[in-house]
């Protein structure tokens, strides 16, 4: 009878462990994926070329320079902010939301923070 008496006790330690590292594997892999995937900006470089500025992290200011088509590719809804000087000094001189796309010369970005 006592060792039914341990293996009630010993399995009752096991389920609440058991469950919290369920929880735990659960929550660190939703909070992975949220922060993992923040989408892409893509750009023509003065020279004409293809560019694509990945995971751009919010907030940030990319000193990167375009002249022609970008596109926020972002799969959070965050909205572009392209600058005509370097910093993201001064007014954008375009916004782009999610999925928008347009023809303009810049010479910095940033991401929305918030």
């Amino acid at each position: 009878m006592n060792s039914v008496v341990r293996d009630r006790r010993h399995g009752r330690g096991r389920v609440p462990a058991a469950v919290l590292l369920a929880v735990g594997a659960v929550l660190t892999s939703t909070a992975a994926a949220g922060a993992a995937d923040l989408g892409m900006i893509t750009y023509t470089t003065p020279h004409g070329r293809s560019a694509t500025l990945n995971q751009p992290e919010p907030g940030r200011c990319y000193t990167v320079a375009g002249a022609g088509t970008a596109s926020n590719l972002s799969l959070v809804g965050k909205t572009a902010h392209f600058y005509a000087h370097p910093g993201c000094k001064g007014v954008p001189v375009a916004d782009l939301g999610r999925g928008e796309r347009k023809n303009l010369r810049f010479a910095s970005l940033r991401v929305d923070a918030d």
